[in-house]
């Protein structure tokens, strides 16, 4: 069964518009530019910052797929991926065995050895597991792949890097789905502009804070934006924190287009709207030409304000609602830590699995990420008590 959490932390992420910044030198790492492309008149808008960051998918080197296939010592056609259980898998042409070593079992192998079933012409291990919501630090990943009629062994991944979710680590740059989008994302302009390396990561961490993963000997980053500095939540003055090998370097702010209250939301059900012009016949009965059913989430949560574990409330009228004005995109993630598009289980079919790496269909579309359009124009946001703890908000997002 896929995880079933009845109230998971929750994000609104606003559109990420670039277009304006076309051409710009984001920043310079070790003397290299990291420009944005020049965008055509109609490019540059991106889904939501996360698809800025990295497009939701993972560089060949970082890729899970592809960095168990370069550090294989036997077999061939080595996959991990997600498969319609919603349960990660490792397929190769060879029999083998996995276990897990390292601290964290982000894809829910769990603490006993799995034997691999032969499925037609591939021998698949499934874990027995959940695998793991919100960001994955590979550092703390280490399986082991044994050889089964063999001597043959190695742990995997090699790459250790931060990614975004386990999800975003499954799907590499070679993706053609629904979410490829046909927009470079910083990630990619990032690991090109260095050329020696492919491993640098850009995500938006569990808390909602842009956070860069490299190898310290690639060089800090000296901004060149500021305009999409400060967008991201950097002041410029960060200092990155180096571990090892590799540094992690946070924004000291959420990146303007991010809302990730601290708590789960209050309330959540749908509206709809079936739009159609009808006309009364003269001998009775009536006439109707259908034009469209609009579904609308109605949303209320807590904005946490000044006495709580985090201060939003000037955050979200200062920053969040100017990027995401009436009529504005937002990206509804229900679940943080899952940024799979939602399915409803009506739509799942022989071409569309209930989960995959681009969709779930956990509670009928309950936990997925929904694209839709604020309608919300005004929000009152008056403290319930004399203590500036939390403010209720109130929220409609159409669906797209």
């Amino acid at each position: 069964m896929p995880l079933n959490n009845p109230a998971p932390n929750f994000a609104l992420l606003t559109s990420f518009d670039m277009r304006g910044q076309a051409s710009q030198t984001v920043f310079t790492r070790n003397g290299n530019a990291v420009a944005l492309p020049a965008y055509a008149s109609d490019e540059g808008h991106f889904e939501d910052v996360l698809f800025f960051l990295n497009g939701r998918i993972s560089s060949a080197t970082v890729n899970a797929t592809d960095n168990t296939d370069t550090i294989s010592t036997f077999g061939a056609d080595w996959s991990v991926s997600i498969n319609s259980s919603d349960k990660v898998q490792i397929s190769s042409d060879t029999e083998f065995e996995i276990t897990h070593t390292g601290t964290t079992d982000a894809l829910g192998f769990g603490s006993s050895t799995v034997s691999s079933v032969l499925v037609g012409s591939e021998y698949i291990a499934t874990a027995p597991n959940d695998w793991l919501r919100g960001v994955v630090t590979l550092d703390d990943l280490s399986y082991r792949i044994d050889e089964v009629l063999g001597s043959g062994t190695f742990n995997t991944p090699a790459v250790k890097a931060d990614v975004q979710d386990v999800p975003t680590w499954l799907r590499s740059s070679s993706t053609s789905d629904a979410d490829a989008f046909g927009l470079t994302s910083l990630q990619a302009l990032d690991n090109t502009a260095t050329s020696i390396a492919s491993d640098i990561t850009w995500l938006i961490n569990d808390d909602g804070f842009t956070q860069c993963h490299y190898r310290t000997s690639l060089g800090d980053i000296t901004w060149n934006s500021t305009a999409i500095r400060d967008a991201l939540g950097f002041t410029g003055d960060e200092v990155p924190v180096v571990d090892g090998t590799v540094s992690r370097l946070t924004s000291t702010y959420k990146s303007h287009s991010v809302l990730l209250p601290s708590r789960p939301y209050q309330s959540h059900h749908l509206r709809v709207e079936n739009l159609s012009q009808s006309r009364r016949k003269i001998g009775g009965g009536y006439v109707s030409n259908y034009i469209g059913t609009y579904i609308t989430s109605v949303l209320r949560f807590d904005l946490d304000a000044l006495l709580d574990s985090q201060d939003d409330y000037r955050h979200f009228a200062n920053k969040w609602l100017k990027l995401c004005s009436e009529g504005e995109r937002v990206s509804f993630y229900q679940s943080w830590g899952d940024s799979r598009r939602a399915l409803i289980t009506a739509d799942v079919n022989a071409d569309q699995p209930a989960y995959d790496d681009l969709y779930t269909s956990e509670n009928n579309g309950e936990l997925g990420r929904v694209r839709g359009t604020l309608l919300s124009a005004q929000f009152d946001l008056t403290y319930p008590s004399r203590l500036k703890r939390r403010v209720p908000v109130n929220m409609e997002i159409e669906h797209l």
